[in-house]
Parts: C-alpha cells; structure tokens; sequence
C-alpha cells in the first residue's frame, strides 16, 4: 500500500511539474490518441484537459498537414529535433503552432513539445505588413536622398535671394513662405529616413509611467488651450520593461498629439498602464492612450498604420508605421480599436521581463 501510495505522490508530482513549464507538452501514443496534455498547452488551445485525453488528435487538433506528428529522421537514420511549423484548428479556432516531437522509446508513442502557439490571422498579417514595410523602407531610402541634395541647393538660392531684396518688400514675405514649405519637406524626407532606417534600439529597464508622465508634462499647455482633460489610471505595481526610453517617448508623443487632433473642440485624453496575461503563459505590459473623439471611420480602420497613409492635409502618414515599427522591434505591438463609448484607443504593448532580466538589471545598477 506504502508503494502504490508513493507512485501516486510521484505521479502527481510529475503532472505538477510538467504543468510548470512554460512550453506545451502532448504525449500521443502509438494510435494517435492523446495521452497526456500539460495545463500550458491545454489553456493555450482553450479546451479542458478531460474533454481531450484518450481522444484521437485529429479529432481535437485538426490541420491539411497529414502526419505532421511523426518525427523526422536525419540523413543518416538519426533523430531530428528541428522545429516545425503546422497550421490547424482547435476549439473553433486557427492556430499556428511550432513544435518539435520525440519518440518515446520503441513503443510507436511521441512527446509533441509546442514552443509556440499564436492566433494564425494575425501571424500572417505581421508577415505581409513586414515585408510590406521592408519595400516601402527601401524606396523611401532611395527617394528621401535623392531629394534632399536639390532640395538643399533650392533652400541656399532662395535665401541668397532673400537677402538682396529691400526690407519691406512684399516679395520678402512670399520666399519666407517658401522656405517654410522646404522646412516641411526637409521634415518629411527626416521622417522618411527614420522609417527606412531606423537607429538600433538601446534598451534598458524602463518604467512606462515614467515615460508617459513626461510625455504628458511636456503637453501640459497644449491640452489646457485645446480644452483637454487629461486622465490618468497607472497601475502601481507595474514592472519595467526592456525598452529604448527614447523610441518609447516618441511612441507616446505621437499616440497623444494625435489623440489632440482628434478632439479640436476638446474633451478628454485617457492614459493608462496595466500588465495582461495571455492563455499561454506569457505576460504583456500595456500602455494605453485614448481619446474621446469621433474614433476612426470605418474605411481606414485597415489603413492606419500603412506608411504615407493619412488623414491630415499636413500630415506625412508615418507616424503610427513609425510607432508600429517601434513596438515590433521590442518584441510587442500597437494596435487601434474604437471605444463602445466613442472615440479611438490605441495600446502599446511590449513583453514584461523574465525574472533572469529583472535580476541582471539589478547586478547593472
């Protein structure tokens, strides 16, 4: 009885630690069927693990890809460890997985170990929006310098011609003009090349709030002229994250000054921080900024974030493509949506960091 008592204790301990691990374990058996499932891999296809053990996989786990469980064999008979790439549906939903699988002895089992596991829409709009902005970047490039050495030639005649002219002579007032609409241009070809060739990101533990709230003071006296109250709901135990201070700032300078623009006649601008939790495991720091405008239209919901798209007479369209690029760099996100009462709210979000990176920026400081 002491035995059969202790192999409970150890297997109930086994299912402890397997349910610990960040990665998605299944353990299929010769016929297929699920055998085993970890809690990890079980929250992150959204089904209860009595519902699917002992069931055949196909059956719960259902993709185009015949056999994709079998592990493949190396040039010389050996096991491959690769990861691979299947694409399916479980619980009503289309998933991409990456996993890797390994025999289980000579019995026909295998161990399934899923390292990844993301919405498969949303995988496929990163990729085409990547290589997108990779083409964009590279013409942007090319035309941002081939513009900008005339452009510097037209702004050293225009001023030469300036200064010949009388002081009160109204043709004084229309090159003044012109050399303001070259600042603009020189503007645009500037944030041309950002887009195209962004600086390396320097990251560093950074407190979001800490960001946001000099974003903020820095805006002060434009939203008290604008009639903008400002909101704030930070939440206090919210952990750093690895981040470039400085493309953060630009980020949330952007998000605010078009939450401004938004609301010419006034209203309220919302800022906010929290940490979110996904099904599988992995932990989010958002930073939200949003305003009480009239949100956005239904026809440029798919188009915000494009380069050179925008609303704005004055506008030059990379700002968010800019922000956007930002975000994916640190690993994270941007993304828009409209409020259920009004207005548009735009969230940033990057990975919190893993306890290895807390520590070692504490060994740093």
């Amino acid at each position: 009885m002491a035995r059969a008592d202790t192999a409970v204790a150890e297997r109930d301990l086994l299912i402890h630690v397997l349910d610990a691990l960040d990665t998605g374990l299944l353990a299929l058996d010769e016929d297929r069927c699920i055998v085993a499932i970890n809690d990890t891999l079980a929250r992150g296809w959204g089904v209860e693990r009595p519902e699917v053990e002992g069931r055949p996989l196909g059956e719960v786990f259902k993709s185009e890809t015949e056999r994709w469980y079998l592990q493949e064999r190396g040039a010389r008979g050996e096991s491959a460890r690769a990861t691979r790439e299947v694409r399916g549906s479980v619980a009503d939903r289309e998933v991409l997985m990456r996993y890797s699988v390994r025999s289980l002895g000579d019995t026909g089992a295998v161990l399934v170990r899923v390292e990844d596991l993301v919405d498969a829409d949303s995988e496929e709009e990163v990729f085409r929006n990547t290589e997108r902005l990779i083409s964009l970047g590279e013409l942007s490039a090319r035309v941002a310098h081939e513009i900008r050495n005339p452009l510097t030639g037209v702004r050293t005649t225009v001023q030469f011609v300036t200064s010949k002219l009388r002081a009160g002579d109204g043709r004084r007032d229309d090159l003044n003009d012109v050399l303001k609409e070259l600042d603009r241009i020189e503007q645009i070809i500037t944030d041309l090349l950002l887009f195209a060739r962004p600086q390396a990101p320097r990251p560093a533990m950074t407190d979001l709030r800490e960001v946001l709230e000099k974003v903020l003071d820095n805006l002060t006296l434009r939203c008290k002229e604008a009639g903008v109250a400002v909101e704030r709901d930070f939440d206090e135990d919210l952990p750093g994250v690895m981040i470039d201070p400085d493309m953060a700032q630009q980020v949330f300078l952007n998000l605010a000054i078009n939450a401004l623009q938004a609301m010419p006649d006034g209203g309220t601008l919302r800022v906010g921080t929290g940490l979110r939790r996904t099904r599988y495991k992995k932990a989010y720091v958002d930073a939200v900024v949003a305003d009480s405008g009239p949100g956005i239209p239904d026809e440029v919901k798919e188009k915000i974030f494009d380069p050179f798209f925008t609303t704005r007479s004055m506008g030059t369209g990379l700002g968010l493509s800019i922000s956007l690029q930002i975000a994916r760099e640190h690993g994270g996100n941007l993304t828009a949506r409209n409020a259920a009462q009004g207005g548009a709210v735009f969230k940033f979000s990057v990975p919190a960091p893993s306890a290895q990176e807390v520590e070692e920026d504490k060994e740093e400081r």
